[in-house]
């Protein structure tokens, strides 16, 4: 059923409640009013019954009334009664114990007199000690008017509930026109793909400045970052197969050469073994790519413990010793025993050695890369420093980017894929921390990464 219907049946069956509470209501102090003002004319007729005990036989002022207007009767202590207005009867209109209560103080009830409705009042009789007045008046005219007055607030009712549910259905329909001219533009964008670059500027948004326009713009905000979602995984694609292309078409030409005739086994041996450089490039670009698209995905799995970070730096260090040594570089570790952090210290232990590969590539023979750790207020920084040439300050803000690379020749070779860098990020980022990077005034770069100590 279309919302605009559900609101429309909704309102109609709250205005009907409404409504008829309200009838109720109104039928109620309606009737309340009529039993009080006819009350208030019986009270009038018992301050005047005491003109029919001359009366008893039906002659002098009661014969002057005509029958069936009012009923009076002045009933003695006995319950006999000794004077009543014509037609009237000799039966007491009251039963014994209403006549008692009568005689103490004045009452008011409705029951059937001979088949009809009666509304009674009666009390003492003034000047006559233990008698009592009563006056009765037919309810015919009364239920007559409430009948009326039922039907006509039933009819009303009905055409209120009927012009309401329109309304409401109409003014459903104009607040929700906007929703669906979204969902209209929705549909267009999804047919010709939200993200691609023909898809248009977006959804337009009303100038009512109401919950419709924040939700246009909000689902505006929305697209933009699905482009920009989409966009970054195009580059990234594209990114990915052009460094999968080089190993790929090394490893494929080292192959097609090592499969000619006349090769000598020297050559054979190079081959494999710049097959075999290649082969391991390309599982390591490979491997990279999967922990980024699980990072993306918030699926890089953490084992967190409590670890000191000293022995990873030392750990790290000596994993890169040989390398170091080979390229006439020293590593030296600056961090204080103790310093502990809630950690998983595989995935950091992996941004270190990023980050000391990064380092090794740019830093000059004969200078020292430090790993340094230290406490930063409630968190740990854990640091590599290099005496190298630096970033250069227009890349700075795109070094953790993908597939990003300075533009000038800060490293003695290719660099690498450019994935190293963002991976240290993704770690950081999984450990809810972050990755920075930064040049020293004296030459050479800091690039480490800031953690919770956490508990």
């Amino acid at each position: 059923m279309p919302i605009r219907l559900r609101l429309a049946v909704a309102f109609a069956a709250a205005a009907a409640a409404v409504f008829a509470l309200g009838g109720w209501l109104f039928i109620s102090s309606l009737s309340s009013a009529q039993l009080a003002g006819i009350d208030s004319q019986l009270a009038v007729q018992l301050s005047q019954a005491g003109r029919y005990l001359a009366a008893g036989s039906g002659s002098g002022p009661a014969a002057s009334l005509a029958p069936g207007e009012y009923m009076i009767q002045v009933i003695d202590p006995a319950g006999r009664v000794r004077g009543a207005s014509p037609d009237t009867g000799t039966a007491p209109l009251l039963t014994a114990a209403e006549l008692r209560q009568a005689r103490q103080g004045q009452i008011s009830v409705t029951q059937a007199a001979d088949e009809e409705p009666t509304r009674i009042t009666a009390g003492p009789l003034a000047g006559h000690p233990g008698w009592a007045a009563v006056a009765g008046l037919s309810l015919e005219g009364y239920e007559s008017a409430m009948s009326q007055a039922e039907r006509e607030v039933a009819a009303a009712g009905g055409v209120f509930v009927v012009i309401a549910s329109v309304g409401a259905y109409w003014l459903a329909r104009a607040a929700l026109s906007p929703v669906e001219r979204l969902r209209r533009q929705v549909a267009a964008l999804s047919a010709r793909g939200a993200g691609s670059p023909g898809a248009g500027p977006g959804l337009e948004v009303p100038a009512t400045r109401d919950e419709i326009a924040a939700l246009a713009g909000t689902m505006n905000e929305l697209l933009g970052r699905l482009r920009g979602a989409l966009a970054r995984q195009r580059a990234f694609v594209a990114d990915a197969s052009h460094e999968l292309r080089t190993p790929l078409a090394v490893l494929s030409g080292e192959l097609e050469l090592a499969g000619r005739p006349g090769r000598s086994r020297e050559e054979l041996a190079a081959a494999v073994h710049s097959a075999a450089t290649e082969a391991e490039r390309l599982a390591r670009i490979t491997s990279d790519l999967l922990l980024l698209a699980r990072s993306d995905d918030d699926r890089l799995s953490l084992r967190l413990e409590q670890t000191e970070i000293r022995p990873l730096l030392a750990q790290s260090a000596e994993r890169a010793r040989l390398r170091l040594a080979a390229a006439g570089l020293a590593c030296r570790i600056d961090a204080p025993a103790g310093l502990h952090a809630r950690i998983d210290p595989d995935r950091i232990c992996q941004a270190i050695d990023n980050l000391l590969d990064n380092a090794s590539r740019f830093a000059p023979a004969g200078s020292v890369i430090v790993l340094a750790a230290k406490s930063s207020g409630p968190d740990v920084d854990i640091e590599v420093r290099d005496d190298g040439p630096g970033f250069p300050p227009g890349f700075l803000p795109h070094a953790f980017e993908r597939f990003r690379r300075p533009d000038t020749g800060r490293s003695r070779d290719d660099g690498g894929a450019g994935l190293g860098l963002a991976i240290v990020q993704a770690i950081a980022a999984a450990h809810s921390g972050l990755a920075f990077a930064r040049n020293t005034p004296g030459g050479g770069a800091v690039v480490g990464l800031h953690l919770p100590r956490g508990k």
